[in-house]
């Protein structure tokens, strides 16, 4: 039993580090330039659901900075849809 943990937590943080590896070039790409709306909430999107991980809250936070001032209304969009769905009452930062 132990050992089934012990795997699925390894899988878990494999899976987190892939992604990371996949959605890094794409965040470099869109902070490189303006993209439309519905380009950002697609990738906002796919971000937030491996937002509980340390490195891709960090490119998270990145584009919702970038963009704030260009989709103020989206960017609190997605603030709040982070702040409801890995933040524990009371909590900060401590995620997954």
């Amino acid at each position: 039993m132990d050992e089934n943990i012990y795997q699925i937590a390894e899988q878990i943080v494999q899976l987190h580090q892939k992604a990371y590896e996949v959605y890094l070039p794409l965040v470099e790409d869109v902070c490189s330039r303006t993209v439309p709306e519905d380009e950002l909430s697609h990738l906002l999107d796919y971000l937030l659901d491996f937002a509980c991980d340390e490195k891709m809250l960090r490119l998270y936070k990145r584009v919702c900075r970038k963009y704030l001032d260009v989709y103020p209304g989206c960017i609190k969009d997605y603030i709040e849809a982070y702040r409801e769905m890995w933040e524990e009452e009371g909590t900060y930062g401590e995620n997954c």
